[in-house]
């Protein structure tokens, strides 16, 4: 095998694991980091489901946003050929909660995926919409949240045929993220480790790791006294063999 060979292998290996790069959607009042998929659940036509997965890819961008709040809600439409994402967010800078969002916190108030479904299987094909509405990825003012892996089921997939909407039940969608960082606000900029807000997944690891330290420097301690109080009491043995 030359070096060619041996450098195309590394480099299509590294093609391949670099594809799932991070994405960032930002605008002056957002900004949505992560690498984002979907998986679709579908009905066929014995009304079986079946799935498949869907990644934003490198032509998604956003086609529309509102920053003006009084405007209405702070938005962003992340648009990737048929495809549209649309997340509302919520910010409560008020002393009281609202709409289920702590005081002064923000977080994501609804989140609409567009798609079509076009699987030969599928019962029937066409554009659909699900929606997840409530308050998620709640974060305080001024911080920024994040999350390894996380995901959010969309639902209430519904269907426009002619001059009607119809619900098809079962169906649903898997917002599905790796690596996520969500801001909202002007001030995005984040300075050090006290700016993030992670999610209940990355805390409980963040809480595992000083006590799995504490406790292998405890065990650490345990065992250079006990090595001290052998080595002390073999030397107590030697002297006593060497006076007799």
């Amino acid at each position: 095998m030359n070096k060619c060979t041996i450098f195309c292998a590394v480099l299509a290996f590294w093609s391949g694991v670099l594809a799932d790069t991070s994405r960032t959607f930002s605008k002056d009042c957002f900004n949505i980091t992560g690498v984002i998929s979907f998986n679709v659940t579908y009905k066929m036509a014995d009304d079986k489901l079946s799935s498949y997965t869907v990644k934003l890819s490198e032509k998604a961008a956003v086609s529309d946003f509102n920053c003006n709040k009084t405007a209405g809600p702070v938005s962003a439409t992340i648009k990737d050929g048929d495809n549209s994402l649309v997340v509302q967010f919520g910010i409560n800078d008020k002393k009281t909660k609202y709409a289920a969002i702590d005081p002064d916190h923000w977080g994501v108030s609804s989140m609409t995926y567009n798609y079509m479904v076009k699987a030969a299987d599928a019962k029937p094909q066409g554009m659909r919409q699900a929606t997840a509405v409530g308050s998620f990825f709640v974060t305080p003012i001024n911080h920024t949240y994040s999350c390894s892996s996380q995901s959010l089921k969309l639902e209430n997939v519904t269907m426009v045929t002619g001059n009607h909407t119809i619900t098809i039940a079962d169906e649903f969608v898997l917002f599905e993220e790796t690596g996520l960082k969500l801001s909202v606000g002007p001030n995005q900029t984040v300075h050090n480790d006290y700016d993030y807000h992670y999610c209940k997944a990355d805390q409980k690891v963040k809480d595992i790791v000083p006590i799995a330290v504490g406790v292998a420097l405890a065990a650490l301690v345990v065992i250079v006294l006990i090595a001290y109080l052998i080595g002390r009491r073999r030397t107590v043995a030697a002297g006593g063999y060497e006076r007799v």
